[in-house]
């Protein structure tokens, strides 16, 4: 629960209380004879109403905080598949079952434990030999040698902590002994990231992958360093930190202006904390402004900004004119009729609305709401399963498919959801999902007439979840310099994972040749969709 809806819920028990006290009040009703019956009937009605409102939004709340996150869900209690855990009902499927008639009491079932993975083959291999003393190599019996006929072989997986080390760099200096100048001619010495710092590529890369790739605030790595009797202190950290996000400047532009150029693009946004920002108190909240592109040549950036309005959304998408996928959110809507673009609807967002009706409306045992928001599962389960048979189809036959097999099923879900709107309450959690649905109908049909358009926005979300991730741990930036620095670092770190590189392997490498940049062309080879092509990049894919 974020502090936008805690202040919802604040005003609305105010509301709801202020009514209250006033039905309350009976001395006071009576004698006030301007109060007639028809009033309080109103009065009483909208209290009605709004308890209702809250015990619904009640129960989303605590789904949310105590309720299992996937949306998995299960039409009925016979033989019914879950929706979106198709591996879990194959493998259900796979196993043996027992005739009902052979016994009617339930037998336990052990579970098989499934076979382990090899270890990675590309790690460095230690030998250890266990073999026979020089005594113990004769036979008991006939007193002759022992032949060694085979061994076996135990791999066994050894973690060792990481290495610290001092390097030093000697650079040679030399002068003419027979000059009467005394020119000195040094040995030519490759530019550090951050100048006059004792901070090396590789040390930097490992703070901001600690950091931005697994969430290990600072004050965290402070303690680490110090157990390697290394002084260096958070502060530093946070400084270099901001150091090499200026230095990657050049890189995150680029990368902007190429999502800007790319036909499809995924837009979303999310909050952050940042505790002194100029005129604004330390509670405000800010937000970090997503973009991204998905396919080939992934890319994610982060933007921050103090407000989720229209003008940041404006400095963040400038003069786009393609397709941006996005959710319900109005500054899309409104931003795509100055700039032109278009919007295409997250069919995910749709889905989860009436999943979440429909275990809110099991827990007030409302059945009709439940056949709805079944029903609505039932049929978006029909276009994932079609969008999973086209994956890896080009966007010509994707755009086919679609017309030919989920163009009917939209028509269905349309259809059904006009004749269920009229049947159920407009402020039930199932009303909220339908009205969703219909006020979005245009943006969540928009991916059946592209094949380039995914049907939801689903990449976008899973890659502000490590940000998200990150936030619980490290919960706020101090200063807007710090807030866009990691902006930047993230974007560099979330972009090198989806292009499969190492985000130690890719930072390191661009600590090392953004210092000797110069022209463009420098630049572009260290684009994480590009860097593989110039630099021997590690890839995750050599790991798995």
């Amino acid at each position: 629960m974020d502090m936008e809806e805690i202040s919802k819920l604040k005003t609305n028990y105010a509301e709801l209380n202020r009514f209250l006290e006033l039905l309350a009040n009976k001395d006071q009703l009576h004698a006030n004879k301007e109060v007639s019956f028809d009033q309080l009937k109103q009065q009483l009605q909208a209290v009605t109403a709004l308890l209702d409102q809250y015990k619904n939004e009640n129960l989303r709340l605590r789904n949310a905080l105590f309720s299992r996150k996937k949306e998995r869900f299960v039409a009925d209690q016979s033989g019914a598949q879950p929706l979106f855990d198709e591996v879990e009902a194959e493998v259900a499927a796979e196993e043996p079952t027992t005739d009902s008639s052979a016994s009617d009491a339930p037998k336990s079932k052990k579970k098989k434990r499934g076979k382990r993975a090899p270890l990675p083959k590309h790690l460095p291999r230690e030998r250890q030999e266990n073999d026979l003393l020089p005594e113990q190599k004769i036979c008991a019996i006939h007193q002759t040698a022992l032949v060694k006929i085979g061994e076996e072989i135990v791999e066994k997986l050894v973690v060792i902590p990481a290495t610290v080390k001092i390097l030093e760099i000697a650079t040679g200096k030399y002068k003419c002994p027979d000059c009467e100048s005394c020119t000195i001619v040094p040995a030519p010495r490759d530019p550090d990231p951050i100048p006059k710092s004792f901070a090396s590529p590789e040390l930097l890369a490992y703070i901001a992958v600690a950091k931005f790739a697994d969430a290990l605030p600072l004050y965290r790595q402070e303690q680490i360093f110090a157990r390697y009797e290394i002084d260096l202190s958070r502060t530093t950290m946070a400084r270099w930190m901001i150091r090499c996000a200026e230095l990657a400047l050049p890189l995150y532009n680029l990368m902007h202006e190429e999502l800007l150029e790319t036909a499809v693009i995924h837009a979303d946004e999310t909050e952050v904390q940042v505790l002194k920002e100029e005129n604004r108190s330390p509670e405000s909240k800010s937000y970090m402004w997503c973009l991204s592109r998905s396919g080939i040549a992934p890319l994610i950036l982060f933007m921050y900004f103090t407000t989720r309005s229209a003008d940041a959304a404006k400095k963040l998408l400038l003069d786009y004119a393609g397709i941006v996928v996005a959710d319900a959110y109005k500054v899309y809507r409104s931003l795509s009729q100055k700039l032109g673009f278009t919007i295409a609807g997250c069919m995910a967002h749709c889905r989860r609305k009436f999943f979440d009706a429909e275990k809110i409306a099991k827990k007030q045992a409302s059945k009709d709401e439940v056949i709805i928001a079944t029903s609505v599962l039932k049929i978006i389960r029909q276009l994932y399963l079609i969008e999973r048979d086209i994956i890896d189809k080009p966007p010509d036959d994707k755009k086919r498919q679609r017309q030919e097999r989920s163009v009917p099923i939209m028509a269905t879900l349309k259809a059904y959801l006009d004749q269920q709107f009229s049947l159920v309450l407009p402020k039930s959690p199932t009303g909220k999902a339908i009205a969703y649905a219909l006020n979005n109908w245009d943006e969540l049909n928009r991916f059946l007439d592209d094949g380039r358009i995914p049907i939801d926005n689903n990449f976008m979300e899973a890659n502000i979840r490590p940000f998200a991730i990150g936030r619980n741990n490290w919960v706020f930036s101090v200063t807007p310099a710090g807030a866009q620095s990691s902006a930047i670092l993230y974007s560099l770190v979330q972009s090198a994972k989806a292009n499969d590189l190492e985000p130690y392997s890719y930072l390191t490498t661009i600590f090392k040749e953004l210092p000797k940049a110069v022209v463009l062309a420098d630049f572009e080879k260290l684009l994480p969709h590009r860097v593989s092509e110039h630099f021997p990049v590690k890839h995750l894919s050599t790991a798995r």
